[in-house]
């Protein structure tokens, strides 16, 4: 390949990943949203429920499937976490260093054995 065709295909991996890291974080903000909107519709329907003089029993079910609801959402977060880590080591792989909006700061639960806060590895 030409220089120039180098330089072309490099610079469209860039505009992808950054789509991708787009389409990443929206992912992301919509299930901390469902996440959100689930947790509170869980918390509300037990004092509706005895505000309106009901007996404990009524709508129980249901608030034990939204609960169960929540519970895959976040599963499904700690997916798309993985996901996203795995789609770092992708970028690094391939030279296109593109940073999500979170991805400043390694969690220390999230960042790998062996590596320091900016995710140098340490000995």
């Amino acid at each position: 390949m030409k220089i120039a065709q180098l330089r072309r295909s490099h610079n469209r991996r860039h505009e992808l990943a950054q789509e991708v890291v787009e389409h990443l974080d929206q992912f992301e903000t919509d299930l901390g949203r469902a996440l959100a909107s689930g947790s509170r519709l869980v918390g509300f329907l037990p004092g509706a429920r005895a505000e309106a003089t009901l007996s404990p029993v009524v709508g129980q079910q249901a608030i034990g499937h939204f609960v169960s609801s929540l519970g895959l959402i976040s599963e499904a977060m700690e997916a798309v976490v993985a996901g996203h880590l795995s789609l770092g080591e992708t970028g690094e792989r391939f030279r296109v260093n593109i940073q999500a909006g979170g991805d400043k700061d390694i969690m220390p639960a999230l960042k790998p054995k062996g590596q320091n806060d900016a995710g140098a590895e340490v000995g």
